[in-house]
C-alpha cells in the first residue's frame, strides 16, 4: 500500500490557506493535510514535490455539456473523462441537451453504458438531465417546441433507460403539473434543480417545500427579480435550502451581479459551473452541435442570433474570474468549486481533509494544473514547459 505526500506548495483547506502545505495519502484517501511538518511522514513515503504551486481539492462541475469539440451526450462521454483531468476537474456529471424524448433516451443509455465502463480519468458522478421539462418563455438556446412538463412516467423512464445514473433534473416547476414530480425525484435520489424557469416566487417556496433545493445558472434563464413579485431569483435569494448554481465565467453574469448574489447566499450556498458546450477549451471557430451552429470568438459561444450558447470557459479559469474580477479570497472561489458540489451530492470529496477522497490538483499562477490525482493516483502531469 503506497503512501504519498503531496508537498511544497500553497495549501487550501476548508478554512484555511498555508503557504507552505503538504497532504498525505493513503489507500486513495486523505490522511492528513496542513503545514509542512505538522504530522508524521511514515517512512518509504513517495514524495510529489508541488514546486510552490496551490494544492487544491478535485474541481467538481455538476453542469457540463461539453468540452474540446467533443459533447456529453453519447459516447464521446469517454473522451471528455479522459480529457477533463487536464483542467483538474476530478469529479463531473455530464449534462444532457434539449432534443426529442425518444433520442433522449437513448442518450442516457449509452451515457450509461459509459459510466458503467469508464476509461481512466474523471469520475462520472452520475447524469444531470437539463430539460426538456423547461419553459418557453425561458428557453435559452433551446427549442420550445421540444419543452413539455415534468411528470412521474417521464420520471420512471428516464431513470429505467440510464440503469439509475440520473443524479440531478433541471426543470421549470410552474410547468403543468411538474411540481408533482418533486417527491419521486427525492424518492429516486435525484436532486430536483428549477432551472429554464418563469415561476413566480410562490411556486418556488412550494417546490422548497416539497424537496427542490437546488437552482440551475442562477440569473440566466430565470424569472428575474421584481419587488412585488420577487419571482425565481428573488426566491433564489431567500430561500436558505436552495444552493444556488453561478456561471463564474465573466460573460453570462456580470462581476457585481456574482458579488450580489455571494453576499446574499455566503459562498457556501453556492455551486460554481462551467455550463460548458463542445467549444469550450477549443480554439475559436464554429461548431455544429446537434442541429445548432455554435460560433466560438474566443470569449463566448453563440448562436447566429447572438444567444449565448452556453460557456466556453472550464472551472479552473472560473477560479481566475472569481478571484481577479468578482473580488472574492481563492480559499472561497475554492470552496465554490470543490466544497459546496461535494456536499450537494453527500459525497466525501471537495475538501483536503482526513477521510476524504484524494482528489486533488495542483495550480500554477495560470490557474492551469501541472498535476491532478484521483483517488490518490496521477492522471494527468503537465509537460516540461506546458503549464507554470
Amino acid at each position: 500500500m503506497t503512501t504519498i505526500l503531496v508537498t511544497h506548495g500553497q495549501l487550501i483547506t476548508p478554512s484555511s490557506k498555508f503557504d507552505q502545505g503538504a497532504v498525505l495519502i493513503r489507500d486513495r484517501k486523505i490522511l492528513a493535510a496542513g503545514p509542512i511538518g505538522a504530522f508524521d511522514v511514515p517512512p518509504e513515503t513517495k514524495t510529489l514535490d508541488a514546486q510552490g504551486g496551490v494544492i487544491l481539492p478535485g474541481l467538481i462541475d455538476v453542469h457540463l455539456h461539453g468540452a474540446h469539440g467533443y459533447d456529453c451526450g453519447g459516447a464521446d462521454l469517454a473522451k471528455l473523462i479522459q480529457i477533463l483531468p487536464r483542467h483538474g476537474i476530478t469529479s463531473f456529471l455530464p449534462t444532457t441537451y434539449i432534443t426529442t424524448r425518444e433520442r433522449l433516451l437513448k442518450i442516457v443509455s449509452t451515457m450509461a453504458d459509459v459510466i458503467e465502463d469508464p476509461p481512466a480519468g474523471a469520475q462520472v458522478l452520475g447524469i444531470h438531465m437539463e430539460g426538456p421539462w423547461l419553459s418557453p418563455e425561458k428557453s435559452g438556446m433551446g427549442n420550445p417546441d421540444l419543452f413539455y412538463p415534468l411528470n412521474e412516467e417521464d420520471v420512471h423512464a428516464f431513470q429505467e433507460a440510464s440503469r439509475g445514473h440520473i443524479r440531478m433534473l433541471t426543470f421549470a416547476p410552474e410547468m403543468g403539473q411538474a411540481m408533482q414530480a418533486i417527491p419521486l425525484l427525492v424518492e429516486e435520489g435525484i436532486i430536483p434543480t428549477a432551472g429554464h424557469t418563469n415561476a413566480e416566487y410562490a411556486t418556488i417556496q412550494r417546490s422548497v417545500a416539497l424537496g427542490l433545493n437546488h437552482a440551475t445558472h442562477t440569473y440566466n434563464a430565470m424569472r428575474g427579480l421584481h419587488h412585488r413579485e420577487p419571482g425565481a431569483l428573488g426566491a433564489v435569494f431567500d430561500l436558505d435550502e436552495i444552493v444556488a448554481q453561478m456561471i463564474a465565467d465573466g460573460v453570462h453574469i456580470h462581476p457585481a451581479a456574482m458579488r450580489i448574489l455571494i453576499r446574499i447566499k455566503g459562498p457556501e450556498r453556492i455551486c460554481i459551473v462551467s455550463d460548458a458546450t463542445p467549444p469550450a477549451a477549443a480554439p475559436a471557430g464554429e461548431y455544429d452541435w446537434e442541429g445548432y451552429t455554435l460560433y466560438h470568438d474566443g470569449q463566448t459561444s453563440q448562436l447566429e442570433n447572438g444567444t449565448l450558447a452556453g460557456s466556453v470557459t472550464l472551472i479552473n479559469q472560473m477560479l481566475r474570474v472569481l478571484v481577479e474580477q468578482v473580488g472574492v479570497s481563492l480559499r472561497e472561489a475554492v470552496l465554490m468549486t470543490t466544497d459546496v458540489p461535494a456536499t450537494l451530492l453527500g459525497l466525501r470529496k471537495g475538501r483536503l481533509a482526513p477521510g476524504y477522497d484524494a482528489d486533488l490538483v495542483i495550480l500554477g499562477p495560470d490557474y492551469e494544473p501541472y498535476l491532478t490525482l484521483i483517488q490518490g493516483k496521477v492522471v494527468y502531469q503537465a509537460q516540461e514547459g506546458e503549464t507554470k
